[in-house]
């Protein structure tokens, strides 16, 4: 199943706890803390797979999920780590958080963007033995993992994209070109989304046939750009083909008209679409009624476009020696321009004062503790520990908000929330 666009909830394996442990052997009656790290939990990672053309996969497949950490152990054992989990995705695949905002974009095969970080592996009590406190208790559990809902977008990179009005031949004119077989039929909007196939080009030379991937891309109506019909649908995968072929319906009312719609749409979308190397093709020429005007239309769409047309017919196969000459020589003209600059979209990093700050917020029957800091560090505590724990008061004390939850009349038995830590404030 075709599909351009799927939203997915990612989340990377929580980092293992560490281990709380002591040396135990004979003759050795006071043997040092040798607990073991946990081991960092699994990514997810988005890769490139050559030849996959759809992200339909994951309208059904919308949870993906890494593994946890292994728990560290005595003697100094480390808990594995997390399998990651690599998700395969198309060329072309933009990424966008649950808001909209640019996360990536992956173009050739073998690329690939983490999306989820795995939490990481908690400290075992080995690493909190001091010259003054040689027996310490104290460890740290691993962190969660990221977790959060993501947009993948497909844009279909196609060196050659048929534009055109709904039923203009579109379909037809791709399925004489290459091997691809796509739904055809004699009324608007037989194409729903986008078709590829592969044309076979002239050699320039003696040597073998230049390959292009060409594109059927779905029917313009007016208001596409607005998002009318399948505009957006269509538009989004014009954006990387690097050469166009203008499909133009001898046979409609009013061939002129029509194609001028389709071209006003292009240029509201983007004005530096209709600046690529495109190729005009008036199409069902097997049909009288087209045959019949051809000389006209030349005339005027030459007079417009400043280009002359090239008259096929997709039916009876004429016109299309023509035309594959001509796609080599638009492409060659590609090749000649500069390289197309990248997306305007960019990964805006913007301020968080929580970053190592903290607030103390109200809520309706709890007062939570906000920030980076203090969130992790509660999520590393065992508070079943009661060395932890102490590690944990100690710290809210030399950052000043046990001070701030006083000043607010914090009273014993209130809820204190601290991320997805939830705590009762005692008497002590």
């Amino acid at each position: 199943m075709f599909a351009d666009h799927a939203r997915i909830f990612v989340a990377a394996g929580a980092g293992g706890d560490g281990a709380s442990s002591f040396r135990r052997e004979a003759h050795v009656p006071r043997g040092g803390p040798d607990g073991g790290d946990g081991g960092r939990g699994g990514d997810v990672t988005l890769a490139v797979e050559a030849g996959m053309t759809t992200v339909g996969d994951y309208l059904r497949r919308r949870h993906i999920r890494a593994t946890a950490g292994g728990r560290g152990a005595g003697r100094r054992a480390h808990g594995r780590n997390g399998a990651s989990v690599v998700v395969p995705v198309p060329p072309g695949t933009v990424v966008r958080d649950e808001e909209g905002g640019w996360i990536g974009e992956l173009m050739a095969p073998g690329e690939r963007l983490v999306v989820a970080h795995g939490g990481r592996g908690g400290r075992g009590n080995a690493h909190f033995a001091t010259a003054t406190h040689r027996a310490p208790r104290h460890y740290e559990k691993g962190t969660p993992g990221e977790e959060r809902w993501i947009e993948l977008e497909l844009k279909l990179i196609a060196e050659i994209g048929l534009v055109g009005a709904p039923n203009a031949g579109k379909s037809t004119l791709l399925a004489a070109l290459t091997a691809a077989t796509p739904k055809v039929g004699n009324y608007p909007f037989t194409t729903t989304s986008p078709n590829l196939g592969v044309v076979e080009l002239p050699a320039e030379s003696d040597g073998d046939p230049r390959l292009a991937v060409i594109a059927d891309l779905p029917g313009l109506i007016e208001g596409a750009h607005e998002g009318h019909g399948l505009g957006l649908t269509f538009l989004r995968h014009v954006e990387r083909t690097r050469v166009l072929v203008g499909v133009i319906d001898g046979a409609a009312d009013d061939p002129l008209g029509q194609w001028g719609a389709v071209a006003d749409e292009l240029r509201h979308y983007d004005p530096a679409l209709l600046e690529r190397p495109m190729r005009l093709v008036v199409t069902k020429m097997d049909l009288p009624e087209a045959r019949g005007r051809w000389r006209t239309l030349r005339a005027a769409i030459g007079r417009d476009a400043g280009d002359v047309p090239i008259a096929l017919s997709a039916q009876a196969g004429t016109g299309l020696d023509e035309l594959r000459r001509s796609l080599v020589e638009a492409l060659d003209e590609a090749d000649r321009r500069p390289a197309a600059s990248a997306p305007d979209e960019v990964l805006v990093h913007r301020f968080d004062p929580l970053t190592t700050g903290w607030e103390v917020v109200a809520e309706a029957d709890a007062l939570r503790i906000k920030g980076r800091r203090i969130e992790a560090a509660a999520a590393r505590t065992d508070f079943e520990n009661e060395e932890s724990r102490e590690r944990f008061e100690r710290m809210i004390t030399r950052l000043g908000i046990e001070a701030e939850l006083v000043r607010r009349g914090i009273e014993p038995g209130t809820l204190v929330r601290i991320g997805g830590a939830e705590l009762e404030w005692g008497e002590e």
